[in-house]
């Protein structure tokens, strides 16, 4: 890879409150932060509040580690971490750019394969789309690596809406993403860089989640 730039964003965090069909199921945490020498981490905790909290105890923290060189965002290291519930699960990921390789560990059970050059990993995908908005880009497509191959994730622009969210009424990018088993439908507000402000993903089996913005730092709305 070239020589390391500034990262397209400052240091963020974001809250949100995570709800199922509507009732409220726990809290999320979205941020961003420089290690300096080049490296940033972007990291997303979720976790149950209120009542729900009592029945499920699981806690799911995501953490990339990345550059970012020749207008793109490379990861380095993907961690996954699930546990204080009944299941645990955790996986690693190690990016070699020099190789164009990637290295897993699941629960103990490695794997490895070829990437190309704007291969993301399943968080770090979420601000290359923020920084693919900011740049003016309508195709908005990424390669995955996930599970021992590259999956796929393309993202419509359905147009313009304003929203309404505890930030205020906020003028947003609607985007719809359809595959098999669920349908995902993000805003991402132009005032705060494009962070999404609002979630909501359709399951197959007809249930709806929804993640909505609670508060922000960092990124002051405009």
């Amino acid at each position: 890879m070239a020589a390391e730039e500034s990262a397209p964003f400052p240091n963020f965090s974001a809250e949100y409150v995570l709800k199922r069909n509507g009732l409220p199921l726990g809290n999320a945490t979205r941020s961003l932060r420089s290690l300096g020498n080049g490296r940033y981490v972007f990291e997303s905790v979720t976790y149950a509040t209120g009542m729900i909290a009592w029945l499920v105890k699981d806690r799911i923290e995501e953490r990339s580690t990345w550059t970012f060189s020749n207008g793109l965002l490379h990861p380095l290291e993907y961690k996954y971490d699930r546990y204080g519930g009944k299941k645990t699960r955790r996986v690693k990921l190690n990016f070699d750019w020099e190789h164009r390789v990637v290295t897993n560990n699941i629960d103990g059970d490695p794997w490895r394969m070829d990437i190309p050059p704007e291969a993301q990993d399943k968080l770090l995908y979420q601000l290359a789309i923020m920084q693919d908005l900011k740049n003016g880009r309508s195709d908005l497509q990424y390669n995955i690596a996930d599970g021992g191959r590259l999956k796929n994730y393309k993202f419509d622009i359905l147009g313009e809406e304003t929203v309404t969210t505890p930030l205020g009424r906020l003028k947003t990018i609607k985007l719809e993403r359809l595959d098999d088993k669920r349908d995902t439908t993000v805003w991402c507000a132009p005032s705060l860089n494009y962070l999404p402000v609002r979630l909501e993903q359709q399951e197959s089996d007809g249930s709806r989640l929804s993640m909505d913005i609670q508060s922000v730092k960092g990124l002051p709305v405009r």
